[in-house]
């Protein structure tokens, strides 16, 4: 049965920002929803929060979670031969590929992130779940250590990224190139208050 639900949140998902992505409007109605999707209007109803007239926060959480989830096996994965990087260099992979997964996305990011207000709701408000990957990264990195620590530093590197966003955000090509570039003078500008206290590591 829980399949089944994440499941149906995944396609409705999809469905939901392929519309984004296709129509350029933020407002979809479940009937759109399951049109697309091939899901039934009473299994849409079952996860679908309710006395909600739009469900933008509810699927990009979806998206999100999804995509940083798969980020953070990668990174895993391909950090467990790497003998060589630094922290730093582990750290700015890790952010990277975060928004090397957001790419594909980022036409739909950019229409429900347009306007000030807009942003601020779609993408501060989800500063706890930033938090959270950026506290997940560090542990993959730099291994096990003090939760109150990593905390201190997740929200360091969270403030990074929250800048950083607002880059990607603006991008005009379809690369990342501009987004790189500043994320690594953000990365630096905090580099030496990280060495001082421990929120990087050489």
């Amino acid at each position: 049965m829980k399949n089944k639900l994440s499941e149906i949140k995944l396609n409705l998902c999809e469905a939901y920002f392929l519309i984004i992505k296709k129509t350029f409007k933020t407002e979809i109605n479940i009937y759109e929803l399951c049109k697309l999707s091939k899901i039934s209007i009473e299994d849409a109803e079952s996860i679908l929060p309710k006395f909600q007239r739009d469900y933008n926060v509810f699927f990009l959480k979806i998206l999100l979670a999804k995509l940083d989830q798969e980020t953070l096996n990668e990174l895993k994965e391909e950090i467990s031969y790497d003998t060589v990087s630094s922290i730093y260099e582990k750290i700015l992979e890790g952010i990277i590929l975060r928004f090397e997964k957001y790419l594909l996305y980022q036409p739909a990011f950019k229409i429900l992130s347009e306007g000030f207000d807009l942003r601020a709701k779609f993408f501060c408000d989800l500063f706890k779940n930033n938090q959270s990957f950026m506290f997940d990264l560090l542990n993959i990195v730099e291994g096990s250590e003090n939760n109150c620590k990593l905390l201190l530093k997740s929200v360091a590197l969270n403030l990074v990224y929250s800048r950083t966003v607002d880059v990607f955000l603006k991008e005009e090509n379809s690369n990342l190139d501009t987004t790189i570039r500043y994320l690594d003078q953000y990365l630096h500008e905090i580099e030496d208050l990280g060495y001082m206290f421990g929120i990087i590591k050489k």
